[in-house]
């Protein structure tokens, strides 16, 4: 082990390690797939790709750990491997490795390897403090090669004056993706850190208030000198706002971004028009939602987007005017939480339900519409609730009939489920849930689908040895019922491993087993 090349081994470390993926400057949009997973209690539960992305980073620790702790050549080797990437799941942990970090007198600190610094916290009332602020400063100055700064917590006025001043000192020429949590009150702040990183080609900004705001009362900021300053981020490719991000807009009217193709927008400010006027030409991917009343008018934003391939929008709206585009090819529905649930009748918002469901059928009819959209190819339900209510009740809820035995199909979800599957399979468009698979497979039953095929593959060995004729009746008698059941049991093969990674993994599991078999 002693005589193989270094570089040999922190290359297959890195791989084994999924650094690869950890790595990539893009951040999830809304179109990325969720997954299945069974919890300890063996309930199937849905994994986002951001949680996805957490658990991928935890399991990278692990399986760095377990290579340093195998031998004196893998400790050597993948020492400098352990900060490739920070990852803290509580900002409480960042005056720890403050703390290491300073006492470090070896040239370069540890942190230079560093690209990668991930804050998040599972207490959705965690902020970053003051104090915590602080510390995490320390430790990015220390960071002097990041690329990635996801920084999910919110943050305060003061901690994030001090973080914007040491992005733009510390790492203004090496960033290349920031997710980040600010108050609306810091954006003049926020204006003039992002005039200072003109090499970020990925940014996600959350804009948040303490006040209560309808779409008419949003807080507009005092911004001083940083209003209407004009600025180039000429490699930023992927722009995502979510929150009080209408001033935020209008000042971005005025900058410059060349290479923006995806624009992903979570906001209650309706007038996005000005915006896409100024930067929405070279639009690829376009995602508008806002789970509340607001209503965007996508039918005109998709207009100003020549070049748009995939369309992102809250089918829960209404429109006045038709969707159509001639290069969408792929079309995402947020919303749709009363689609395929039973309905409310009793319920004092029974109306406005039934009014939701109608604009449902109305915006899935102007999306399958012939000529609207003549490249499409997919329509995906984007709502991982829906999902999960799906799987709760086994499937779509069918409406009870009414007093006089008349069942209204605008109230039954299984017959809305049934009319859309039909009108996306008569037009050759594949409808998707938000893991990537057909919408109505529902996880678990695929053990038993298997099982039966198999019984019924034995069955019809041994009735065509016998005899052809009753064979034949027996195989459609099966399609018959495997038509009626079709909606619950179809389910395509998963492929566990789509790292490419499998052989590396081996050889980790090796290494672990070195370790527990090594006398103490």
């Amino acid at each position: 082990m002693e005589a193989f090349p270094a570089e040999i081994l922190s290359l297959i470390f890195v791989f084994a390690s999924d650094e690869d993926v950890l790595f990539q400057h893009g951040l999830p949009t809304t179109m990325a797939s969720s997954a299945w997973f069974k919890g300890m209690f063996g309930v199937w539960t849905l994994r986002s790709p951001n949680e996805a992305l957490n658990v991928l980073q935890r399991r990278s620790y692990s399986t760095k750990r377990s290579i340093m702790m195998t031998c004196r050549a893998f400790h050597r080797v993948a020492s400098e491997l352990m900060f490739h990437c920070l990852f803290f799941n509580t900002p409480d942990k960042l005056p720890l490795l403050c703390a290491e970090l300073d006492k470090k007198t070896t040239d370069p600190s540890p942190a230079w390897w560093s690209r990668r610094v991930h804050l998040t916290s599972y207490n959705p009332v965690s902020v970053l403090d003051r104090d915590n602020g602080t510390a995490l400063c320390s430790v990015l100055r220390h960071c002097s090669n990041l690329e990635i700064a996801v920084l999910s917590i919110p943050t305060t006025v003061d901690s994030f004056m001090f973080l914007a001043d040491t992005l733009c000192t510390y790492n203004k020429h090496t960033l290349r993706t920031l997710h980040v949590s600010v108050p609306i009150s810091s954006l003049s702040k926020l204006i003039w850190m992002l005039a200072s990183l003109p090499n970020l080609t990925c940014l996600h900004v959350a804009l948040t208030s303490t006040k209560d705001q309808t779409t008419d009362e949003e807080e507009a900021p005092e911004l001083g000198a940083a209003q209407d300053i004009m600025f180039t981020l000429a490699h930023l490719t992927q722009l995502s706002l979510n929150g009080h991000t209408g001033p935020f807009l209008e000042q971005a009217c005025n900058w410059n971004f060349p290479s923006l193709r995806f624009l992903s927008l979570n906001t209650f400010h309706s007038d996005i028009i000005p915006f896409l006027d100024a930067h929405g030409e070279d639009l690829t991917f376009l995602d508008v939602t806002w789970p509340g009343p607001t209503r965007i008018h996508v039918d005109q934003a998709i207009l100003r987007c020549p070049q748009l391939t995939t369309l992102c929008f809250n089918a829960d709206w209404s429109f006045e005017g038709e969707l159509t585009h001639e290069r969408v090819h792929s079309v995402g529905l947020h919303g749709l939480k009363l689609a395929f649930s039973p309905p409310t009748s009793g319920d004092r918002a029974f109306p406005l339900d039934s009014m939701m469901r109608r604009a449902n059928d109305a915006n899935f009819a102007s999306v399958l519409a012939s000529g609207h959209f003549p490249k499409l190819e997919r329509v995906r339900v984007l709502s991982g609730a829906v999902l999960s209510d799906l799987e709760k009740r086994g499937g779509p809820a069918g409406a009870p009939p009414g007093p006089y035995g008349y069942t209204d199909e605008s109230e039954d979800g299984m017959k809305r489920w049934e009319r859309w599957w039909d009108t996306c399979h008569g037009a050759g468009v594949r409808l998707e849930d938000c893991t990537g698979g057909e919408l109505g497979i529902l996880p678990g039953f695929e053990a038993e689908i298997d099982d039966e095929d198999d019984e019924d593959d034995e069955e019809s060995d041994e009735e065509v040895e016998g005899s052809e004729d009753p064979g034949e009746e027996e195989e459609e008698d099966d399609e018959e019922e495997w038509e009626e059941y079709s909606w619950e049991y179809e389910v395509p093969p998963v492929d566990d491993d789509t790292s490419g990674v499998g052989e590396l993994r081996k050889l980790i599991e090796e290494c672990r087993e070195m370790e527990r078999s090594r006398p103490p």
